[in-house]
């Protein structure tokens, strides 16, 4: 995301605490490792990010780099309570002390005194490079790197880095590609501790930050517009909070051992976001700081645009054409009218279970409606497409109806499937259908090859039906509102079986629509059309009849089948 960032630097002076350090007494120690009484280097900070594990956690301790090998001293005097050598974990501790990844003096012993900066309780191990420090007993533990009860002396004037800040719809992993905002937003930012000066290795700048929290500011940064509780300040971490809390207080897909991402906007322990719709549409300044322990401050400044919420999607795209062509497939579809339309998402399936992103709005821009891949198939695959808007958080619309093809020299003929069913209000009530799977696979398990498109294709004259040697034309429940068969679906139609065209059309109210004894309206050319072309008359109209039988003397001669459950239920069918 692009957006204007300035940072500043700062040394802050706080008085707004979550846990006061008053509350611990002047309890500071020296270093664990040699020089006792000089600064070291910190490549792990207390309560960052750790993704060693799974789930997540806390870092519980403080990391301080030295050679493998190197001894661990005690830092205070004190009883041996615990001693484990096993795997890269292994620890000795004296009291509310641990001293992790070394490997146990073998002359110590639970129960052991021990003596700051005399005892050795063990050494680095192999491949660590380090020691962990934890300062307090199991689930109790306390940052060892405040003022008042820390390694003495620590030397840190290195401010933290802000490294960048992301807006996201809450609770999601909807990013918003711009500074333009909307809706609950949930602020977020990474940040890199540095415990070292520049050129030091990677792992000591890029440590997690002691103070994090942000204020909303007016255009010009002269007024606080909005102020989360204690003074902006989210999270201060003097003890560590439960390890169940750490992807509230960090944001999971961006995070790891190396990357502090912190969601400012939340509590720590719920989730929260900042709610743009309580302040008035226009531009702002988000204002996010960060502090170490040792007063080291650094403020971006981000400004923003609060926009009016866009929900609605843009309209359901629809299938011109899909065509399995001799060397590759040819999809095309009918321009969408949204005036704020970024672009389409094209997915395949082949079992219409499994749906794979095939090209997105970065490709198929609103000028584009068409795409082409060479490929032979000689089996089916399936298609279906979503329209997106430009809106901070883009809007998707209702899929299409899906809609295959095939091809290659495997298949024995070539069918044109037409979806004529366009209804959703009868006893198909969704916005959008798999029929073209239903009838695809039944055509590529018999050996035939098919197209598909919808009716509106054919009577646009985009596809022509003596192209293809049989068409299986399907209407559902469409009736009287919807038209079955349009005057000019008719005229296409009936130059198609004069022609020694093969039709197949499939629907439970056609005779309805088309025969003037129905009393729907019906034309004596409907019904000429339903006579002469579709060989069918209508008889009545039944609620309760799901058995059909075929005619004699027909291809569907002693044929007798049940409709009228799968996939959906028919509420009711035409008697011919």
């Amino acid at each position: 995301m692009k957006i204007h960032t300035f940072i500043r630097s700062v040394t802050f002076v706080s008085i707004i605490f979550l846990i006061p350090d008053f509350l611990f007494a002047q309890n500071n120690y020296p270093w664990p490792v040699t020089p006792f009484d000089q600064n070291h280097l910190i490549t792990g900070t207390f309560c960052e990010y750790r993704s060693t594990t799974t789930p997540a956690h806390f870092h519980n301790g403080t990391d301080i780099p030295k050679a493998d090998g190197s001894p661990v001293y005690s830092v205070r005097d004190g009883i041996v309570t615990t001693i484990y050598g096993v795997g890269s974990n292994a620890y000795v501790r004296v009291q509310d002390k641990a001293y992790v990844h070394i490997s146990p003096n073998p002359s110590l012993s639970v129960g052991d005194s021990v003596y700051a900066s005399q005892t050795i309780l063990g050494y680095i191990l192999s491949g660590q490079g380090h020691v962990h420090f934890t300062n307090g007993y199991a689930g109790a533990e306390v940052n060892s790197m405040l003022t008042t009860n820390s390694f003495t002396p620590l030397v840190d004037t290195w401010a933290p880095d802000i490294n960048y800040v992301l807006f996201y719809q809450n609770n999601t992993s909807n990013q918003f590609t711009t500074n333009e905002l909307s809706g609950p937003v949930d602020i977020i930012v990474k940040v890199s501790e540095k415990n070292g000066p520049p050129g030091s290795s990677t792992s000591v700048l890029n440590n997690g930050t002691y103070k994090i929290g942000y204020r909303i500011l007016s255009e010009d940064s002269s007024t606080v517009v909005y102020e989360p509780p204690n003074g902006g300040l989210r999270f201060q971490f003097n003890s560590k909070p439960n390890n169940s809390y750490v992807d509230i207080v960090f944001f999971r897909s961006l995070s790891s051992t190396s990357s502090h991402v912190y969601q400012v906007t939340n509590n720590l322990t719920s989730d929260n976001y900042w709610d743009t719709r309580s302040v008035s549409t226009g531009n702002y300044v988000v204002m996010v700081f960060t502090e170490d322990t040792r007063g080291n401050g650094t403020t971006a400044y981000i400004p923003v645009r609060i926009v009016p919420q866009d929900v609605t999607p843009p309209e359901q795209p629809l299938f011109k054409a899909l065509k399995g062509r001799e060397n590759d497939i040819h999809l095309s579809w009918y321009p969408n009218s949204a005036p704020d339309l970024l672009g389409y998402r094209l997915f395949f399936s082949y079992d219409n279970v499994l749906w794979t992103l095939f090209r997105d709005e970065t490709v198929l821009t609103p000028a584009i409606t068409d795409t082409s891949l060479r490929l032979v198939l000689n089996t089916d695959v399936y298609f279906q497409l979503t329209a997106v808007d430009n809106a901070p958080l883009p809007n998707e619309s209702i899929p299409s109806d899906i809609y295959g093809l095939s091809n290659g020299s495997s298949f024995q003929g070539k069918v044109l499937l037409v979806d004529g069913f366009d209804r959703i209000d009868g006893a198909w009530p969704n916005p959008y259908h798999f029929f073209g799977f239903t009838y695809g696979t039944a055509l590529t398990d018999n050996g035939f090859s098919f197209d598909t498109v919808p009716n509106e294709a054919v009577e646009d004259s985009l596809v022509n039906l003596n192209d293809y040697e049989a068409v299986v034309w399907f209407l559902g429940d469409e009736s009287i509102s919807d038209e079955t068969f349009s005057n000019q679906e008719q005229l296409l139609i009936m130059d198609y079986l004069e022609n020694g065209g093969n039709l197949f059309v499939n629907g439970s109210r056609i005779a309805t629509d088309l025969d003037p004894d129905a009393g729907t309206g019906a034309t004596t050319a409907d019904e000429l059309f339903l006579n002469d072309y579709l060989k069918a008359d209508f008889q009545k109209f039944d609620t309760t009849g799901k058995m059909a039988a075929g005619v004699n003397g027909t291809i569907f001669d002693g044929i007798s089948l049940a409709f009228g459950q799968i996939p959906y239920g028919v509420d009711s069918a035409d008697v011919l």
